[in-house]
Protein backbone atom coordinates (compact mmCIF):
# COMPACT_ATOMS: atom_id res chain seq x y z
CA UNK A 1 0.00 0.00 0.00
CA UNK A 2 1.07 3.42 -0.71
CA UNK A 3 1.10 6.75 0.85
CA UNK A 4 -1.59 7.94 -2.12
CA UNK A 5 -3.79 5.69 -1.26
CA UNK A 6 -4.16 6.35 2.41
CA UNK A 7 -4.59 10.07 1.62
CA UNK A 8 -8.12 11.08 1.65
CA UNK A 9 -9.25 12.61 -1.47
CA UNK A 10 -9.64 16.25 -1.63
CA UNK A 11 -12.86 17.82 -3.13
CA UNK A 12 -12.42 18.77 -6.84
CA UNK A 13 -12.97 22.02 -8.00
CA UNK A 14 -15.75 23.36 -10.33
CA UNK A 15 -14.84 22.76 -13.42
CA UNK A 16 -16.43 24.39 -16.77
CA UNK A 17 -16.24 21.73 -19.54
CA UNK A 18 -17.78 19.46 -16.31
CA UNK A 19 -20.54 21.80 -16.09
CA UNK A 20 -20.59 22.03 -20.10
CA UNK A 21 -21.08 18.72 -20.60
CA UNK A 22 -23.69 18.35 -17.65
CA UNK A 23 -25.46 21.61 -18.81
CA UNK A 24 -25.80 19.90 -22.23
CA UNK A 25 -27.07 16.53 -21.09
CA UNK A 26 -29.31 17.91 -18.28
CA UNK A 27 -31.07 20.63 -20.93
CA UNK A 28 -31.10 18.00 -23.74
CA UNK A 29 -33.22 15.69 -21.67
CA UNK A 30 -35.39 18.92 -20.34
CA UNK A 31 -36.11 19.87 -24.02
CA UNK A 32 -36.93 15.96 -24.70
CA UNK A 33 -39.61 15.79 -22.51
CA UNK A 34 -40.99 18.87 -23.10
CA UNK A 35 -40.63 18.49 -26.91
CA UNK A 36 -42.40 15.13 -26.39
CA UNK A 37 -45.24 16.28 -24.72
CA UNK A 38 -45.86 19.14 -27.29
CA UNK A 39 -45.61 16.33 -30.12
CA UNK A 40 -48.29 14.32 -28.51
CA UNK A 41 -50.36 17.93 -27.33
CA UNK A 42 -53.72 19.16 -28.99
CA UNK A 43 -52.97 22.15 -30.91
CA UNK A 44 -53.94 25.30 -29.77
CA UNK A 45 -57.42 25.87 -29.80
CA UNK A 46 -58.59 22.12 -28.84
CA UNK A 47 -56.26 22.34 -26.16
CA UNK A 48 -57.79 25.49 -24.75
CA UNK A 49 -61.44 24.44 -25.53
CA UNK A 50 -60.71 21.25 -23.45
CA UNK A 51 -58.45 22.87 -21.06
CA UNK A 52 -56.12 20.23 -21.99
CA UNK A 53 -52.51 20.40 -19.66
CA UNK A 54 -50.30 17.71 -18.63
CA UNK A 55 -48.46 17.47 -15.34
CA UNK A 56 -50.09 20.74 -14.51
CA UNK A 57 -48.94 22.91 -17.26
CA UNK A 58 -51.31 23.79 -20.42
CA UNK A 59 -50.08 23.80 -23.64
CA UNK A 60 -48.81 27.23 -24.04
CA UNK A 61 -47.07 26.84 -20.67
CA UNK A 62 -45.12 24.01 -22.27
CA UNK A 63 -44.43 25.76 -25.34
CA UNK A 64 -42.85 28.54 -23.87
CA UNK A 65 -40.62 26.02 -21.64
CA UNK A 66 -39.57 24.50 -24.17
CA UNK A 67 -38.53 27.76 -25.89
CA UNK A 68 -36.39 28.62 -23.00
CA UNK A 69 -35.07 25.39 -22.94
CA UNK A 70 -33.74 25.19 -26.74
CA UNK A 71 -32.68 28.77 -25.98
CA UNK A 72 -30.20 27.25 -22.86
CA UNK A 73 -29.30 24.11 -24.61
CA UNK A 74 -27.98 26.38 -27.36
CA UNK A 75 -25.78 28.03 -24.95
CA UNK A 76 -24.64 25.32 -22.75
CA UNK A 77 -24.17 23.43 -26.80
CA UNK A 78 -22.01 26.47 -28.14
CA UNK A 79 -20.19 27.17 -24.39
CA UNK A 80 -19.48 22.99 -25.28
CA UNK A 81 -18.28 23.20 -29.12
CA UNK A 82 -15.96 26.70 -28.08
CA UNK A 83 -13.94 24.13 -25.15
CA UNK A 84 -13.86 21.83 -27.05
CA UNK A 85 -12.56 23.36 -30.38
CA UNK A 86 -9.25 21.27 -30.55
CA UNK A 87 -11.09 17.82 -29.98
CA UNK A 88 -13.07 18.34 -33.10
CA UNK A 89 -10.88 20.06 -35.18
CA UNK A 90 -8.42 16.78 -34.43
CA UNK A 91 -11.51 14.75 -35.30
CA UNK A 92 -11.67 16.52 -38.83
CA UNK A 93 -7.93 16.84 -39.72
CA UNK A 94 -6.71 14.45 -38.09
CA UNK A 95 -3.22 14.09 -35.54
CA UNK A 96 0.04 12.04 -35.23
CA UNK A 97 -2.13 9.62 -33.76
CA UNK A 98 -4.78 9.43 -36.54
CA UNK A 99 -3.65 11.51 -39.42
CA UNK A 100 -6.64 10.45 -41.58
CA UNK A 101 -8.82 12.00 -38.92
CA UNK A 102 -12.91 11.12 -38.87
CA UNK A 103 -13.53 13.09 -42.44
CA UNK A 104 -15.57 10.12 -42.94
CA UNK A 105 -17.96 10.13 -40.20
CA UNK A 106 -18.26 14.00 -40.24
CA UNK A 107 -19.34 13.61 -43.89
CA UNK A 108 -21.66 11.02 -43.22
CA UNK A 109 -23.04 13.22 -40.04
CA UNK A 110 -23.68 16.27 -42.18
CA UNK A 111 -25.00 14.36 -45.25
CA UNK A 112 -27.67 13.01 -42.35
CA UNK A 113 -28.82 16.63 -41.66
CA UNK A 114 -28.68 18.16 -44.66
CA UNK A 115 -30.56 14.96 -46.35
CA UNK A 116 -33.17 15.11 -43.11
CA UNK A 117 -33.52 18.70 -43.47
CA UNK A 118 -34.18 18.90 -47.29
CA UNK A 119 -36.53 15.93 -46.59
CA UNK A 120 -38.34 17.88 -43.65
CA UNK A 121 -38.50 21.00 -46.45
CA UNK A 122 -39.84 18.94 -49.18
CA UNK A 123 -41.94 16.91 -46.96
CA UNK A 124 -40.47 13.31 -48.93
CA UNK A 125 -40.64 10.43 -46.24
CA UNK A 126 -39.31 9.47 -43.88
CA UNK A 127 -39.37 13.12 -42.75
CA UNK A 128 -43.12 13.30 -43.59
CA UNK A 129 -44.39 10.64 -41.87
CA UNK A 130 -43.15 12.01 -38.38
CA UNK A 131 -44.95 15.28 -39.69
CA UNK A 132 -48.37 13.50 -39.95
CA UNK A 133 -48.22 11.99 -37.24
CA UNK A 134 -47.64 14.88 -35.41
CA UNK A 135 -50.87 15.98 -37.41
CA UNK A 136 -52.69 12.59 -36.88
CA UNK A 137 -52.55 13.70 -32.86
CA UNK A 138 -52.64 17.46 -33.31
CA UNK A 139 -56.15 17.31 -35.51
CA UNK A 140 -57.72 13.78 -35.46
CA UNK A 141 -56.72 12.12 -31.77
CA UNK A 142 -57.70 15.13 -29.81
CA UNK A 143 -60.99 16.28 -32.08
CA UNK A 144 -62.82 13.22 -31.15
Amino acid sequence: MTDTDTQPRSKGRLTSRALAVFGVTFSFAAILVSGSILFFAPKGQVSKTADWDALGLGRQDWSDLHIILAALFIAFSLWHAALHFHVFKTLVFGSRMSPQGHRVEALIALAAVAGFTVLALLQLPPASWLLELNELFKHEFWAR
